[in-house]
Order: C-alpha cells, then sequence, then structure tokens
C-alpha cells in the first residue's frame, strides 16, 4: 500500500535556520509575517526538505524523542504491524532527525515508531540528519502526521497543546495541523475541561471524533460529573477494557449518572420551597421547617464545600436578612 508524500504540502526551505526564538522573536509585525507566510505557502517546492539528502544508519539508542508528543498510545495494532513489516522487509522509510546541542544525540522530528521499532528488534534506523530550528521541526511533525491521517482527533488536540506549551503560537500551531482557527479553539476547548487522567485511560480513541469528544467535554462542565468521570476513569473496570471500547462506555456511565441524578432531582414546591437542587445536580437541598426550627440538608458532591463556605459567610448572610427586614428589626 502506497504511503502518501509527507512533505507534498511542506516547505520549510524559506524558514531560516537558526530561527529559534519563538518567544522572543517570533510575533505577528515586521519580519515575523514573513516566518507566517512562509509557514502558510506550505505548498511551494514540495520535496526540498529531504529531496537529495543523505539517508544514514544511526543507532536508535542515540536518538531522543521530540520535546513535543503527539501520540498517546503506542503499542496498538498499527504499531504491531509496522514492527512486523520492518522485520519482514526492512524500514522502507527515513525516519527525519535533527542534531541536539551538544553534537553527541539526535532529537527525532517524526518516525518515532520507526525508531522504537528498531530499538526493540536490534538494528539500526535510517534517518535523515538535518539542522532544524523549533519552528520547523514543529511544523514537520506536524505536517507530517497530518499525511499520515492516523492521528486521532483527541492525539491531535493533545498534540496541538503540547506545541503551545513549548511557546509556539497558535499561528504555527494551525499551519503544523492544517487547521483553521475554529477547530483550534474546538481542539483546546476539549483539552482545556477533559482532564489528563482521563484522556490517558482513554487512550488514542481512533474512531472517536470531534463531535463525540465536544459532546463529553459538555457533560464534565457540570462539576458532579466530572468528579464522577474521573473516579470512573481511573476504575479497574474501565481500564480492563480494549482501548477502543473506553471512551463510549466512560460516555455511557456519565450520561446515565447525568440521568439518574436529573429524575431523582425534587421538583421544587411553588408553596413551600423546602427542597431545591443545584442545575449542575451537585449540590442538594431539603428544609424541614416547624415553627422555632429548622432543618437543613445539603447532599451531593458538593454538600460539605458549600456548607463550609456557608459557615464561613454566616454573618454577612444574616447581615443581608436583617436589612432585607428593617420594619421587624426597627432599623
Amino acid at each position: 500500500m502506497s504511503r502518501e508524500d509527507p512533505f507534498k504540502k511542506l516547505d520549510l526551505s524559506a524558514i531560516p535556520a537558526g530561527k529559534t526564538g519563538v518567544k522572543a522573536g517570533y510575533g505577528m509585525t515586521g519580519a515575523a509575517k514573513t516566518v507566517v507566510r512562509s509557514i502558510e505557502d506550505l505548498a511551494e517546492n514540495t520535496k526540498k526538505l529531504m529531496e537529495g539528502e543523505v539517508i544514514v544508519d544511526l543507532d536508535p539508542r542515540l536518538l531522543d524523542a521530540s520535546s513535543v508528543a503527539d501520540r498517546l498510545s503506542d503499542n496498538d495494532e498499527e504499531y504491531q504491524e509496522l514492527k512486523e513489516a520492518i522485520k519482514a522487509s526492512g524500514q522502507s522509510t527515513p525516519i527525519l532527525v535533527r542534531p541536539t546541542t551538544d553534537g553527541r544525540r539526535y532529537m527525532v522530528v517524526f518516525g518515532h515508531r520507526r525508531r522504537k521499532v528498531a530499538e526493540e528488534l536490534g538494528i539500526s534506523v535510517k534517518a535523515v540528519v538535518k539542522k532544524l530550528d523549533d519552528i520547523a521541526s514543529a511544523v514537520a511533525q506536524g505536517q507530517e502526521n497530518s499525511a499520515r491521517s492516523n492521528l486521532s482527533f483527541i492525539e491531535r488536540a493533545y498534540f496541538a497543546q503540547n506545541l503551545l506549551d513549548t511557546g509556539l503560537t497558535k499561528d504555527v500551531v494551525r499551519s503544523s495541523l492544517a487547521i483553521d482557527e475554529a477547530m483550534l479553539s474546538k481542539m483546546l476547548g476539549v483539552i482545556e475541561v477533559v482532564p489528563a487522567p482521563i484522556i490517558k485511560a482513554l487512550g488514542a480513541s481512533k474512531k472517536i471524533g470531534r463531535d463525540k469528544w465536544l459532546s463529553l467535554r459538555q457533560l464534565l462542565l457540570a462539576p458532579a460529573l466530572l468528579k464522577v468521570a474521573t473516579e470512573y476513569a481511573g476504575s479497574s473496570e474501565l481500564l480492563a477494557l480494549p482501548e477502543d471500547k473506553r471512551f463510549d462506555d466512560l460516555h455511557g456511565y456519565v450520561t446515565r449518572y447525568k440521568n439518574k441524578s436529573e429524575a431523582k432531582k425534587p421538583k421544587a414546591s411553588a408553596a413551600s420551597g423546602r427542597e431545591w437542587m443545584s442545575n449542575d445536580s451537585s449540590l442538594s437541598l431539603v428544609m424541614n421547617a416547624k415553627s422555632k426550627k429548622v432543618a437543613i440538608e445539603l447532599s451531593n458532591a458538593e454538600a460539605k464545600p458549600f456548607s463550609d463556605w456557608l459557615s464561613s459567610h454566616m454573618d454577612r448572610l444574616y447581615d443581608e436578612y436583617r436589612q432585607s427586614k428593617p420594619d421587624q428589626y426597627g432599623d
């Protein structure tokens, strides 16, 4: 099966070598705009990055992983297929590496799985060595991932956030992943709401697209549901499932909990107002009132934190109550 050339839309020749000052030198005015335009004009000179370069054999133990992770799962079916193919026929496509600052080791720009296979098989890895700066490396890694088209939605979102964490701008990230601003916003929105432990537990979720992740994000905006999801993500029940089954299982679990909570939610009585539940189902209040005695019971996830907050604000709340009834207290 032929593999799409990962550099069909990639031209890094216009990015000057050594322009690693992403934080200090990469802005949106003056010369920096030229850098952005160079990144976004990736359709020109399609094969210049690797064309004519010498392919060398390297010891995979001398290669360090990219500083920007782009995968959540490694030992999946695709990896095993790759390993068997290389074992049977050898490595057909070289990886791309760049020298480290000390000149003794190399950093993988892309081809992490091929490097890992070579190490496991005890063979050298075929590589092209090229001096690249941080921006060029990020674009090359992202564009090669896009050409493979086998990173899932959450892996691409994970990669985008990791790029931002290194100091690269959103313009570079969008160009690296070949996505628009709206898609980047959706990706980062999921990463911001869904905690890392849940994402790691669910893994690559290859068959789960944007809409399902956005649905999970919406559910987890409720603190009570976030707590339930986080606890379930660490359970042996979920982790015992095959990785490709975990997302749907967790999404279904949280949805059922939400529906069950809403079904149990007491209907507020306009006459008594003695039962109440918060919109996110994280706090319930039941009030039993007698002539000179009122018992209030708080329950659900926010019961203890809210009771602590309520206790610390009692003086102010009672003062507000008194001020609301000036005639009764003669104020």
